[in-house]
């Protein structure tokens, strides 16, 4: 499953509004087929890592790190192809909090005789979906904040001379999460240097 999680975390800011997601498909403990969702519209981690295994799928183990899909949307339904493809078992992560999904993914793989284990690395799983389970589920934004000052309270010098008031880490980390969000605020001096 950490490495579903991997898989997921390549599409970093370039899935929204969807979630991120990363699917294995193993057989006699060999990876047979891999995939991540890559961005909103495309295939999902599921159909991926399905067609990489093609016909080998039957009677495989999936791991994927969200509740497969049950309903139609810019693409079919995951659980639709997982069961066509004939896998045995699917080991996920953590249930999808859409309530279009929400345990109906679960149910139609059990109804067709699929066995499913969730809950498997799902601190991780929700971890990674933070900004999605959070907006899903409360239709309200995910907010990151960064302010910097210098010691003396200030937002920059006086004469406007310091470049940096943020460290090499800190600046990095704004790296990191501007690419994760549809949308980022910040002042004009930050857009003209930028």
């Amino acid at each position: 499953m950490q490495h579903a999680l991997g898989l997921a975390s390549k599409a970093r800011g370039r899935t929204s509004p969807n979630p991120l997601v990363g699917a294995l498909i193993v057989k006699n403990e060999q990876i047979i087929g891999e995939g991540y969702h890559q961005k909103a519209g495309s295939n999902h981690a599921e159909v991926n890592a399905l067609n990489m295994a093609g016909l080998e799928a039957r009677g495989a183990k999936m791991y994927v790190t969200l509740e497969p899909c049950s309903h139609q949307g810019r693409t079919p339904p995951c659980v639709d192809a997982i069961i066509n493809a004939g896998i045995e078992e699917v080991i996920i992560a953590t249930l999808d909090p859409n309530p279009q999904v929400m345990g109906q993914g679960i149910r139609k793989l059990n109804a067709a005789g699929i066995t499913t284990k969730v809950g498997v690395l799902e601190n991780a799983a929700l971890r990674l979906n933070e900004i999605f389970c959070k907006y899903i589920t409360t239709k309200i934004p995910f907010v990151f904040m960064k302010y910097a000052m210098t010691l003396d309270g200030k937002i920059a010098t006086s004469i406007g001379d310091s470049q940096w008031i943020s460290s090499e880490d800190s600046r990095k980390l704004v790296h990191y999460w501007r690419n994760s969000y549809d949308a980022i605020l910040v002042g004009i001096g930050t857009v003209l240097a930028d």
